[in-house]
């Protein structure tokens, strides 16, 4: 029997003491503000409830887990991996599909670097990232609902001093690090992010590209998320925004919009709430786009990386 005793670990929920896991499976904090690593569990394998249930106990009193060595593990496994956590995120279902990723034959599972360009490879599209950096951000925010979930396999990665790191911020602890004052005026809030269309230009989707060149980019998103953003499962507070905010809705002082934007988005990307991943050869990451943000470091794109990502929806945010 193996016993964990993870609501000792600063970044839990104070709920439940100890907590029995499944024979062989293992589960060690990582040294920074988020995330634990799981040991003893194969995704390839076909796995007894009680350890997927265990899987995602840990998810979600951290937000954000880690299982290296999964090589076995195929686009197909981690669709229905994915599905643990809800139904498929599809993206290019908005406007014009502007956003639309190519994907893994005819899996849901979203090809990212290097493998997007190759001439041989079954893909919908050639989306090719190109390895600039992605700044801290939630994935796909534009949308009404966002992915609540997000599956991350490192096919194809690089040696960490070529970059392509990736790191997580607890937004959790970016809320509870607030003064009383603050979590009290942004309470009610709301903000606006980036459009679809000028997130998918930016990072130099070619779809993106096109509508740009024939329409001009106009980033005109109605979406309105709130400011402080409750997990329907844990019931956390998290302060939800990111460098995809514009600017926070609902004040009439323009200059105190400007300033109260700025002041949060300074917040969040503070060194001390994130934590590094040093990717290795098919390591799987999974992360919860409701209490997260993540932020990836270029590459040297002489080397060759190939990410397969899969999302689950999630609920409408509140």
């Amino acid at each position: 029997m193996n016993v964990v005793n993870i609501a000792s670990d600063r970044r839990s929920l104070d709920m439940i003491d100890r907590f029995v896991l499944p024979e062989g499976m293992t589960v060690t904090a990582t040294d920074g503000p988020c995330g634990f690593e799981i040991g003893g569990v194969d995704l390839a394998d076909d796995l007894p409830g009680e350890v997927i249930g265990a899987l995602m106990w840990v998810f979600y009193k951290s937000g954000f887990v880690i299982l290296r060595g999964q090589d076995r593990l195929t686009p197909e496994r981690q669709a229905e991996v994915t599905e643990w956590f809800g139904r498929t995120f599809v993206r290019g279902t908005m406007g014009d599909g502007v956003d639309k990723m190519a994907t893994v034959s005819s899996t849901p599972v979203q090809i990212l670097g290097s493998a997007a360009e190759d001439p041989d490879a079954n893909v919908a599209a050639a989306d090719a990232d190109r390895g600039g950096e992605l700044e801290p951000h939630s994935d796909v925010q534009d949308y009404a609902i966002p992915p609540a979930v997000t599956v991350l396999h490192g096919v194809e990665v690089v040696p960490t001093e070529a970059g392509g790191n990736t790191y997580f911020a607890n937004l959790y602890q970016a809320y509870d690090e607030l003064d009383t004052e603050t979590k009290r005026r942004i309470e009610h809030l709301k903000w606006r992010p980036t459009s679809t269309l000028a997130t998918a230009y930016r990072v130099g989707m070619k779809a993106a590209k096109e509508s740009v060149a024939k329409n001009g980019l106009i980033d005109n998103s109605d979406v309105r998320h709130p400011v402080v953003r409750t997990h329907p499962v844990t019931r956390r507070k998290a302060l939800w925004l990111s460098t995809f905010t514009e600017e926070i809705c609902g004040l009439d002082d323009p200059d105190e919009t400007e300033a109260l934007t700025r002041k949060l988005k300074d917040h969040v990307v503070q060194d001390h709430l994130w934590q590094k991943h040093i990717w290795a050869p098919h390591d799987v990451l999974i992360w919860d786009n409701r209490c997260m943000n993540h932020w990836r470091e270029g590459w040297d794109t002489s080397y060759r990386r190939t990410m397969h990502r899969s999302q689950a929806n999630g609920s409408r945010p509140f």
